[in-house]
């Protein structure tokens, strides 16, 4: 009997779990973000720091794995030193060139005047297309009005969409 008003209550509580979070909105209550339109008026095609990459953290774990195969192949201190070396160079090398890549310059023109934003590469952005610059919390999100809807740029290659 004490087995079955455990199971009873596991599955009433479960129940009530599932029907609460199938009601509750998404977001966050109180958050409030501001936004910008505009219209793009030029586009240039640059390189671009992405910084999603932390570069010290990826050279720091590099030397370890260096180090611990320095320390497999030479089986000595110096093997060790030698490995972890190679290892924060491979490591720290790698983000940078991970993190690097084309992006395109906008210059957007607002009611309260023109702003040049750095954007990774996206085939949405177009000129004269009308955009939504949203900021929250330190942050800002680039939409693109399509025609019916405003859309998250999206991180395209140059050759999904040579620039017109």
């Amino acid at each position: 009997m004490l087995k079955f008003k455990a199971l009873t209550l596991a599955v009433i509580a479960g129940a009530n779990l599932t029907l609460a979070a199938c009601t509750n909105p998404t977001g966050t209550s109180g958050q409030m973000s501001y936004f910008t339109e505009g219209t793009i008026k030029d586009i240039e095609v640059i390189d671009l720091q992405k910084n999603e990459y932390d570069t010290k953290k990826n050279a720091a774990l590099g030397a370890i794995v260096g180090a611990a195969a320095g320390q497999l192949i030479g089986r000595d201190t110096e093997g060790t030193l030698i490995g972890a070396g190679i290892g924060a160079i491979v490591g720290g090398g790698a983000s940078m060139a991970a993190d690097s890549g084309t992006g395109m310059r906008l210059t957007v023109n607002t009611d309260s005047g023109l702003l040049l934003i750095d954007q990774p590469y996206s085939c949405l952005f177009k000129k004269n297309a009308k955009v939504r610059l949203i900021n929250r919390d330190g942050s800002t999100q680039l939409q693109v009005y399509d025609g019916s809807r405003y859309r998250t740029a999206t991180n395209d290659s140059p050759s999904d969409c040579p620039l017109n």
